[in-house]
């Protein structure tokens, strides 16, 4: 699931354009069949006649195969859709097949036969013509017939087995895409609670803190509910929302805590997933200066690593007090993360968290890389004070 989710339209502008291409190639591949079945039939009339001295040019051949597969090819497959072989019906249905053979042999040779009678192609009656197709062309009739009805049971299992591995394939996107979206769900009401309590706690110490906090916050959902149906933006995007959230801290932890951004102008296009650095940079905070006295800087990097997309968080007084992974398993924040990168990338993403020496802890994010179309309005410049 490496691209983004796309929107109804254009996803379904994208269904029709790929089936009316698959469509094209199915009467592509159709016609090469029916006309290479027609050739291979009129090569085997033409050689067994040859056997025999009596063969005529091989026009002639080529003009009566087609013949016989433009005749019985449209009603047979429309019979054999009206009556397909199944296991369910399957002696019923072949002991059909076998009569509608019969009829339409007989039907198709007495055609063949009038008509070579009436062109005076031998000196025969009309019952001695009528004699002399059914025991050239009877063979080949019923041959062609269930030839036709193999052909199109193969592909009715063919198109039922292909249309089950596409339904698969969309119920297990949508199933994808609903969890994304849930742990989007769970992330917001996240964030949105920690930073309320933050408002809270500066109601009476500093109310012109808690009213900037909750200006910022409604600006903060503002960006965050433009974006709510995208599950990926582009990293200039993600840095406007961001910074908001920065400007929120600032305003809590005061002159105790800075943040440094260090993000390549060249890779504030490329996509990463919505709300991602978010619960980085609070993690970071509240393990780092949220834990221990003194002052901390909070660095966010991006670069461009070959084909990949790196993102650092760290903070210079955090300090492991567990293994990675329990960690990433605890709370909200970096357990959903962990779990949308693997709905969106799979095994081509990776979040690790480690220590820093001499101090300090990193959340360092690989993802693949990818430029979205359109460049971004936003450029990364000084942080909102």
């Amino acid at each position: 699931m490496a691209a983004p989710l796309l929107s109804t339209r254009e996803h379904a502008r994208s269904i029709a354009k790929e089936n009316s291409r698959k469509a094209t190639g199915k009467r592509t591949l159709a016609f090469l069949g029916w006309a290479i079945v027609v050739l291979v039939f009129a090569i085997q009339w033409f050689a067994y006649d040859a056997s025999r001295a009596s063969a005529k040019p091989f026009s002639y051949y080529v003009w009566w195969s087609w013949y016989m597969w433009a005749v019985l090819t449209p009603l047979v497959l429309w019979f054999s859709r009206r009556a397909p072989i199944t296991l369910a019906n399957w002696k019923s249905a072949i002991r059909l097949h076998i009569a509608a053979s019969l009829v339409l042999t007989v039907v198709q040779i007495s055609l063949e036969a009038i008509i070579g009678w009436l062109r005076n192609e031998h000196d025969l009656s009309f019952k001695g013509a009528a004699r002399h197709y059914f025991s050239q062309h009877t063979q080949m009739s019923l041959l062609t017939y269930w030839m036709i009805v193999g052909a199109s049971q193969f592909y009715r299992a063919y198109d039922q087995a292909r249309r089950r591995e596409v339904q698969s394939a969309e119920l297990k996107a949508q199933l994808g895409a609903a969890q994304l979206q849930l742990l989007r769900m769970q992330l917001q009401p996240h964030f949105l609670f920690n930073t309320l309590q933050a408002a809270t706690m500066l109601i009476h110490e500093d109310p012109h803190g808690a009213e900037d906090i909750l200006l910022r916050l409604s600006e903060l959902l503002r960006v965050s509910l433009d974006d709510l149906h995208m599950q990926e933006v582009s990293l200039g995007r993600e840095i406007e929302f961001l910074e908001h959230y920065i400007g929120i801290q600032q305003r809590r932890f005061g002159d105790r805590l800075r943040f440094d951004l260090r993000i390549d102008e060249d890779v504030l296009a490329c996509a990463v997933p919505s709300l991602v650095l978010q619960p980085l940079v609070e993690n970071a905070i509240r393990h780092g200066i949220g834990k221990h006295k003194g002052s901390d800087v909070v660095t966010v990097r991006s670069f461009q690593s070959r084909d990949r997309l790196s993102l650092e968080v760290h903070n210079l007084i955090g300090v492991l007090d567990d293994v990675p992974e329990s960690i990433s398993s605890r709370g909200v924040g970096l357990s959903n993360t962990r779990s949308r990168l693997e709905q969106l990338y799979g095994q081509q993403q990776s979040l690790q968290i480690r220590n820093v020496e001499p101090r300090g802890v990193c959340a360092a994010l690989s993802i693949p890389l990818r430029r979205l179309s359109s460049e971004p309005d936003l450029v990364a410049g000084e942080l909102p004070q």
